[in-house]
């Protein structure tokens, strides 16, 4: 047996589809009460504003997506089973909750500034790994950011074509190939 949501947890859900469905600034504190079937006044009384009800699920959501693929990167081994480890958590993300992986995606421009350089934050979980395997060297010296986001690309944009249409498959789907992808970036 399944548990209800309570009523903060519809009006996260109701609004990151809105979000997604029609773009951050085209949904409205209204519209979002409309879809949980609440009057606005009741809607404030769980989050002040649209500004914190977007921020709540932004900042919430990709630190555990950071806390994830910061376990994924401490797998032992290699750096090369590290990022075919964190390649295949993101891919397993993407499958659990394609919703709030894609709001992520659409929102995260708005946000990556102000989080914080640290350990629950994807990016730089991304970015300290390659840095120290190029240290280690197991992998070629080189600009460890660059490195990062070319890494972060191969799975981002595939993501993004997911959403657009232009693919089909998941990334669960894709998650060998991505790994192959990711694995000639840095060899």
């Amino acid at each position: 047996m399944q548990d209800t949501p309570g009523p903060k947890e519809r009006i996260k859900r109701e609004a990151m589809r809105l979000f997604v469905d029609h773009g951050v600034d085209a949904v409205s504190m209204r519209d979002i009460a409309d879809a949980v079937g609440l009057k606005a006044p009741s809607l404030y009384a769980h989050f002040p504003s649209r500004e914190e009800l977007i921020g709540d699920l932004f900042y919430a959501s990709y630190a555990e997506y950071g806390r994830r693929l910061a376990d994924a990167a401490a797998t032992p081994g290699r750096f090369q089973r590290q990022l075919e480890a964190m390649v295949r958590v993101i891919c397993a993300l993407h499958a659990e909750d394609e919703l709030l992986f894609n709001f992520l995606l659409l929102t995260q421009h708005g946000f990556l500034r102000q989080v914080p350089r640290d350990g629950r934050n994807p990016v730089e979980v991304i970015c300290r790994s390659v840095a120290a395997a190029m240290q280690a060297g197991e992998i070629p010296r080189g600009n460890a950011t660059l490195v990062a986001g070319a890494i972060i690309g191969i799975i981002v944009q595939p993501a993004t074509f997911k959403l657009y249409g232009r693919l089909n498959e998941g990334l669960a789907d894709l998650a060998d190939d991505l790994v192959a992808l990711c694995l000639k970036v840095v060899s």
